[in-house]
């Protein structure tokens, strides 16, 4: 009786049946009726996202065998579980998750973790790839694969890659990427970025010892942005290139609303040179300093506050001030009275994501 009675119930039964099913027990619900079955497998198949290659496997066998789930899909995360200690995939499983994102023709976001570094042809057969991504996350090499797929990315609005540049990746086409708005990754793949007549509205980039020297060369560059970028965050900056880079910076992108991540000067005259390029940025709405060299650190309360309404005088506009203190960072707000520190209850959060909310 109870099948019958599930058989004939309406769609919008069904689809608060399963709104409020538990993730772990939709596969259960697929096999309790014909009626449950579509809603189920929609929100089951919606986000594929697990760090279990088996898992991950027999989700894209299904999606590949069975038509009607591909177009369910509308994230894809592929990584590999930290517990494992394997670093390359078998080429078995890279053919299917191929396959299975052929089929993937709503996919909205793709994040792909390759260990390896070493399977970006999985992107590489265009005319067989249906989605058009509005998000991106990649551990890949910047190299003619990954290119050629975001050249096929016409409505792509943020990217992240985290893989080193092949010697041999090739420009950009012109008009690719016309939407992109956010972009992470390293120094080299955002030069090659700047070839296109882009929008491009928020900007980080991880320096390491091979690029530390080029910082100063390449943000003059970024005055072709300058009318639409409004955040620029570069991580790892070294001391003794602060003052010359936020100099070059007010110069360049005078209007941006976001500024980090800047090695503070504990002494005088370094200090008040920061003060002089803060004094042209009368846009700036956030800024992300770093304090970790100076002896003591300013770990109280009241010297975080001494320093934020210092740095306040110079740049009145500044509402939200991030101090790195080593490992710790500490967000400071301004109510228009004075300096508080924000609750800790989603703090990190909302400071990891301070330099792509404006």
């Amino acid at each position: 009786m109870s099948n019958i009675t599930t058989m004939t119930l309406p769609p919008e039964a069904c689809h608060r049946i399963v709104h409020w099913t538990r993730r772990c027990d939709l596969t259960a619900l697929c096999l309790t009726s014909k009626s449950l079955q579509k809603s189920a497998e929609i929100r089951l198949y919606e986000v594929i996202m697990s760090g279990d290659i088996n898992v991950i496997f027999r989700a894209c066998e299904s999606i590949v065998s069975q038509e009607r789930l591909g177009p369910y899909v509308r994230s894809f995360y592929l990584y590999l579980n930290a517990r494992r200690t394997q670093t390359e995939l078998p080429t078995r499983f890279w053919n299917m998750v191929q396959k299975a994102l052929w089929k993937m023709r709503c996919l909205d976001v793709l994040y792909i973790d390759d260990p390896a570094r070493a399977n970006s042809w999985i992107l590489n057969d265009i005319p067989k790839i249906p989605f058009q991504l509005r998000e991106a996350n990649f551990r890949l090499p910047w190299n003619r694969h990954v290119i050629k797929f975001l050249e096929s990315q016409n409505k792509l609005r943020q990217f992240h890659i985290s893989g080193g540049i092949d010697e041999d990746a090739p420009q950009f086409e012109d008009g690719s990427l016309p939407d992109l708005c956010t972009f992470d990754g390293h120094l080299a793949s955002a030069m090659h970025l700047l070839s296109l007549p882009c929008c491009l509205r928020h900007l980080r980039i991880p320096l390491d010892r091979s690029t530390n020297k080029q910082l100063l060369d390449f943000i003059p560059k970024l005055s072709t942005l300058s009318r639409t970028l409004r955040s620029l965050n570069i991580i790892h900056i070294p001391e003794e290139l602060s003052v010359e880079a936020i100099k070059l910076i007010s110069f360049v992108c005078p209007d941006l609303h976001y500024v980090g991540i800047i090695p503070l000067p504990m002494t005088f005259p370094h200090r008040s040179m920061i003060h002089d390029a803060l004094l042209a940025m009368h846009n700036l709405r956030d800024l992300e300093i770093d304090v970790s060299r100076w002896s003591p650190l300013p770990n109280t309360g009241s010297l975080q506050r001494m320093l934020a309404t210092e740095l306040h005088t110079y740049c009145p506009s500044i509402e939200h001030i991030v101090l790195r203190t080593g490992s710790n960072r500490t967000l400071w707000y301004f109510d228009g009275n004075e300096w508080n520190i924000r609750s800790e209850n989603g703090q990190h959060l909302l400071v990891d994501g301070l330099w792509k909310n404006r």
